[in-house]
């Protein structure tokens, strides 16, 4: 906790994000003074160049968000700059936090918070999902002008993963400004007795017209070009010659469409699905298969992880090396090689037992290096250096 008679951590966010709900909620329990602002209550990403985000059709988690801990929706949509400005001057005069943290730097709302706090002689936390793949050359060339600018006021940087670190150091950040940390979920969300994981599995694939004895291979993801989900497609017919290989696609967006057209009664395109759906169908399947162009990191994994469900994924995706170990936890591949993605696949499909072995190696690295708890520390321990600077 804080030493006794500093101010509190305030936490500036989006939106609420079913991700980071467990974070607020395990950081309120250390920190009591602490109390999370989010600009707005959704995100729009048709205002911020993010040509993929306006692309999605609304989603429903159905999960309690902003339950747990303080918090309050600024609504910035709807102001200017300068009533934003004026807004957050007002609660840093009124809150007197020790530090801020903050979500991201690619809004406005982030740039105005940046120079308030750096007026005020507030530290601030950065988490940002980032590192050096994936960005189009204008961007990377904005990026060029505005990373430095934005973390050279940063306090302290939570680093999501080893690729997140590499990335910091590439800008020349001292490593003793670093704090690490590793990108996590709610795990006990996912976690099922053994009981009830086979009444989920039974059910689920029943609904889906999937035997018993088939194996699931599983995607879950926005459907749109950079996660890749024709790949899927090429896999299946790759691996169509096994009669026991069942794929299904979870999510929604512009290729949808296209992969409904796929007509093949064991290619199963099952739309949006809330968390808790999406827990039944990892307990139904074998592995999940992330083959997207670049992911900052991949929680998808994470919750498969969580449910014992190895994974294949592509050497661009943040948990490739970290949380993925390649032949240990599931298998790494370069991007768009779907005969080396069929053949890790294949593995899976004919060795039954090495599912099961990796599964559990994936949920066991999960549970006790990934979970809630110790990234709440690491936002904790970033906070007090972050005083003692």
């Amino acid at each position: 906790m804080l030493p006794t008679g500093e101010g509190p951590l305030l936490v500036f966010d989006t939106h609420p994000i079913q991700y980071r709900s467990p974070v607020f909620r395990g950081l309120y329990k250390k920190l009591p003074s602490l109390k999370v602002y989010y600009f707005n209550d959704r995100f729009d990403g048709k205002k911020w160049w993010f040509h993929e985000v306006d692309k999605i059709p609304p989603q429903t988690w159905n999960l309690p968000l902003r339950e747990g801990f303080p918090n309050e929706v600024l609504e910035s949509e709807k102001f200017g700059l300068l009533k934003f400005h004026r807004t957050i001057d007002c609660i840093l005069k009124k809150d007197k936090p020790s530090a801020i943290l903050i979500y991201g730097y690619y809004l406005r709302e982030h740039w105005i918070l940046l120079w308030a706090a750096r007026r005020k002689h507030i530290p601030v936390l950065f988490v940002g999902e980032t590192f050096s793949q994936g960005s189009s050359s204008s961007r990377k060339i904005l990026k060029r002008f505005l990373q430095p600018l934005f973390f050279s006021n940063v306090a302290r940087f939570i680093a999501i993963g080893n690729k997140n670190i590499e990335f910091y150091t590439s800008l020349k950040i001292p490593t003793e400004k670093i704090q690490p940390a590793r990108y996590c979920i709610d795990t006990t969300f996912f976690e099922l007795t053994a009981a009830q994981a086979s009444h989920s599995r039974q059910q689920t694939r029943l609904a889906l017209n999937i035997p018993s004895n088939g194996v699931v291979i599983l995607f879950i993801g926005r459907l749109f070009e950079r996660k890749r989900p024709l790949d899927m497609v090429q896999l299946h017919e790759t691996l169509a010659d096994d009669s026991n290989v069942h794929t299904v696609i979870v999510g929604n967006g512009p290729l949808e469409e296209e992969l409904k057209k796929v007509s093949h009664p064991r290619f199963h395109v099952a739309g949006f699905k809330n968390q808790q759906q999406v827990r039944d169908l990892y307990y139904a399947s074998d592995c999940l298969v992330v083959p997207s162009e670049f992911e900052t990191w991949g929680l998808v994994v994470n919750e498969a992880f969580a449910c014992g469900l190895p994974a294949i994924v592509t050497d661009t995706c943040g948990v490739a090396g970290d949380l993925v170990v390649h032949g240990e936890t599931g298998f790494v591949y370069p991007v768009g090689q779907i005969h080396e993605l069929a053949n890790h696949a294949r593995k899976l499909v004919w060795d039954k037992h090495l599912g099961k072995e990796m599964g559990e190696k994936a949920h066991g690295k999960v549970i006790s290096e990934y979970n809630v708890e110790q990234f709440v520390d690491a936002v904790v321990s970033a906070t007090i250096g972050s005083r003692s600077k």
